[in-house]
């Protein structure tokens, strides 16, 4: 079964660049679904979800990441959240983890790094993940 991947940005060829990224991949099978505004991100989570992993920007149209992370939170704390980013200082990987999410990929995105960290993240069954501790 294909993983859902939400991919949130507002430059449309960042969504098109990890769509091909990830539509290429041969050991996995992924369905990519688009927004390019938080509103259009939270919308989806509620209508087309739920998704495998959601690749959030941080710099969007109309409300940042962080919020867009903390709103989806208040519903799914399961979904993992990346912020693909060009905001790559300390004070960015901290704001994103209050926020609720998972990891961090900084912009330019390197297809091995992407890969790797779409893999990790749809491969953790994060239920059962979450009642187990350390082992």
């Amino acid at each position: 079964m294909a993983k859902r991947v939400l991919v949130v940005d507002d430059h449309v060829p960042t969504r098109a660049l990890i769509r091909t990224i990830l539509e290429a991949e041969k050991t996995e099978k992924f369905e990519v679904f688009e927004a390019g505004t938080g509103t259009d991100c939270l919308k989806a989570a509620d209508s087309q979800g739920p998704f495998d992993l959601i690749l959030l920007d941080v710099n969007l149209p109309d409300m940042d990441g962080y919020s867009v992370c903390r709103a989806i939170r208040h519903v799914d704390k399961a979904v993992p959240i990346v912020f693909v980013t060009a905001k790559g200082d300390l004070k960015d990987y901290t704001a994103g983890r209050d926020a609720g999410g998972d990891s961090y990929l900084v912009k330019p995105i390197a297809r091995a790094a992407l890969r790797s960290i779409v893999n990790l993240f749809t491969s953790i069954e994060r239920s059962k993940a979450a009642g187990q501790s350390g082992s």
